[in-house]
Formats: C-alpha cells, structure tokens, sequence
C-alpha cells in the first residue's frame, strides 16, 4: 500500500491497516451471507425459525414442517395429494407390495375431504368385520379422523397381528364401531375359481377377482390362466377394486390385448405418455369384466382399455370416475410426497376422470355373475358360427 507520495508506509502501521481490512473483508462476506440466507429462506421456513425461537408450547420442527406441507398439498385442490412422513413410508411400501400387518382396507379421501374406504382385501379382518367400500371412517382406536390425511389413518391402522383396533365408521348416515384383530395380509389380491354348470361339471369358464393392483397381480393371473382351462370364457372381477400400481394394471391388460394402445395421459411441461401392449400372442377367450361404483382408478384404465378395443364385455353400474395420475416422489429425508401429475385417456380418447366407465350392460350386483355367464355363451356362440362360416 503506498502514500500519495509514493513513499510505503512503515511496517507496523501497514500490518495494523491490513489486519484491519482482512477483518472489513470477513465481516462484509459474513454480513453478506447472513443477508443472502435470510434473503433465500423462506416464508415458511422463517415462520417455523420464529414459532421455535418464541412459543414456548411449540412442538418439534417436524410436527410443524409436515402441517406445512399438508396446508401446500389441501392450498392446491389435490384430493388425491397425500403425504407419507418418514414414519409412514413403511405402510406405503407394505402396501403397494400386497404384505403387511393391519386389517385389510385401502383408504383415500373422498370428493368432500372425508377419509372413505375405498376398497377392502377379501378374507381379511375387515371383511369378517362386515366393512365395505364406502363406508366413512369417522375414528380409529379413539381418535377423530376429522381432516386427517391418509398418511396418519394407515399409520394408526397397522400394528402387530394379534392387536385390536377400534374403528367407527359412517354407512347411509348410520355410525357403527367394530373392534378389529389385526393380522397379517399378504397377496390375497387375486382370486381364481373354475366355475362348474348346475349338474357340478366343468364350465370351461374361469372367474378371475383382482381385489387391488399391488406388485405381482398381473402374473398371478397368468398362472392361472396356465392353470385352469377357459376355453368359453373369462370373468374379470374388478368390483370394488379402488386401483394401485398402474404398471401392474397395465401389465395384467396387456395379457388380453393385441399390440396398441392401453391408456395414455399428459404431463405437466412434458411428452404425453402412452402405456401400449406388446403382446403379439393374447388371451383370445370370449371375456366379460364386472364393475360397480367402486371400482377406481387402475380398474378404470384396465376396464376402459379392454372396453374401447371390443375386448371384452363390461357388466355392473358406472365406476368410480378416479382418472388421475399419481407420481411417488420421495423428498430428501426419506418421506414420500403422492402428487396428481395427470388424467388418464382411454384408446378411444374418454377421460375418466370425474366420469367414470358406463357398462355395456347395466345389472345390479346380484346378478351380476350370471348374466355374465349368460353373455359368455351368447360370445361362445357367435365365436363358433364366425368360424364355421370361414
């Protein structure tokens, strides 16, 4: 450093003011990243710093960050939105993977942010426990579920098998309370059965139920279509099934559908998305699928698919009309953030959403099983006379 004049200082004066500009420098960064932390910080993050810093009955960072995210996820009108905690990804895991320790109910929230059941695993606790789809979940083991997510009703569900829970539910405004034994669920999301004719002979018709579309569904139907002999005819049993995993959905169509399209939907600020079979040898028996009012979601796409390409007959009421695309993403500490990303479109361009999948044939679910097997006689017919007229 030099004077005007030219002349350098004497040594401990320069020390002195470099020491002392070294400290201005530190201090003015400091200052500086001080300001630009505050300046990139938050709303949020700033108000759950204050409410830490001041409430004294403040409850722990996590407790307050997971409410915030909730509040994101109800601000944007997502009612399929949910979000797993770190404590909750577990139940998510177990569930989509078909095994775990609970009662055997799918949950969700439905169009007037009430927690409903949505589908219910055959056999399973809540079965014998007389619960169906539908039905409103007002408390479980004592706790409101007024406003909860479906994060915290699984987490209170689950537990070890052999473990009551008591849960109140709402069935045509009428409430009711069932103490459930939990247990351990696994793969019972596919049922086959070959039916017999009323003299108890082999019908050649096989009744297939996918109760939920957790991982595997699709190859536990090819087994038993390697199993059981179905040369006049296929039921498709998708009643109350609230969807699941699309992939598997996807999967399990594609065992009945030539190559093309299965669903397609759009991406916010990306390509459209097209799921399509690549199956140049399908399953060619005639087939009917059964659906009602609960039937959602995947069902729906499986249902649509098959129903756009004639591939098969739909029997039962309008579904549920859930024709929405959920992406999984996980966040940086493990917890799970469940996001609508976009609608699902049939082959034939119908978007399910909000309208659901009209059945071919309309019949009330008592009947539902044998006017099915009335149609796949009607379709055996017809299959015969086409070949012998070639």
């Amino acid at each position: 450093m030099s004077t005007p004049g030219g002349r350098f200082l004497n040594t401990p004066t320069r020390v002195a003011i470099s020491a002392g500009a070294t400290l201005a420098v530190i201090l003015a960064f400091a200052a500086g990243d001080f300001v630009g932390q505050r300046r990139n910080k938050s709303l949020v993050d700033q108000s759950i710093s204050q409410v830490l810093k001041h409430d004294a009955l403040a409850p722990k960072r996590s407790e307050l960050e997971r409410a915030a995210i909730n509040s994101i996820i109800k601000a944007t009108g997502d009612q399929w939105a949910n979000y797993f905690p770190i404590t909750a990804t577990p139940a998510l895991s177990d569930s989509l993977g078909g095994h775990y320790s609970g009662i055997g109910i799918w949950l969700r929230v439905n169009r007037a942010g009430v927690l409903e059941v949505s589908g219910v695993q055959p056999k399973s606790p809540a079965a014998l426990a007389g619960i169906k789809p539908l039905d409103l979940v007002i408390s479980i083991a004592g706790r409101s579920m007024s406003g909860s997510t479906v994060a915290t009703a699984v987490t209170a569900l689950r537990g070890e098998s052999g473990t009551q829970v008591a849960v109140q539910l709402s069935r045509n405004q009428q409430q009711f309370r069932v103490n459930i034994t939990r247990a351990s669920v696994s793969s019972g999301n596919v049922v086959g059965t070959p039916l017999t004719t009323t003299n108890g002979k082999p019908s050649g018709i096989l009744y297939i139920q996918v109760a939920a579309f957790s991982s595997g569904v699709a190859d536990q139907v090819q087994s038993l279509l390697s199993k059981y002999p179905h040369a006049k005819g296929i039921i498709l049993d998708l009643r109350d099934n609230p969807g699941g995993i699309i992939d598997e959905a996807s999967k399990l169509a594609s065992l009945f559908l030539s190559t093309g399209p299965i669903v397609s939907y759009s991406v916010q600020g990306g390509d459209d998305q097209y799921l399509t079979s690549t199956n140049t040898s399908p399953e060619l028996a005639p087939m009917t699928v059964l659906i009602n009012r609960s039937s959602a979601s995947a069902a729906e796409v499986v249902t649509g698919a098959l129903q756009d390409r004639n591939r098969a007959v739909v029997l039962g009421e309008k579904s549920y009309g859930k024709g929405t695309v959920q992406n999984i993403i996980t966040l940086s500490d493990g917890s799970k953030l469940e996001i609508t990303v976009g609608k699902y479109v049939t082959p034939n361009g119908r978007v399910i959403d909000g309208v659901g999948i009209q059945p071919d044939l309309p019949v009330t679910e008592d009947v539902e099983i044998s006017r099915a097997i009335q149609v796949l006689g009607g379709l055996a017919t017809l299959d015969t006379g086409s070949k012998q007229s070639k």
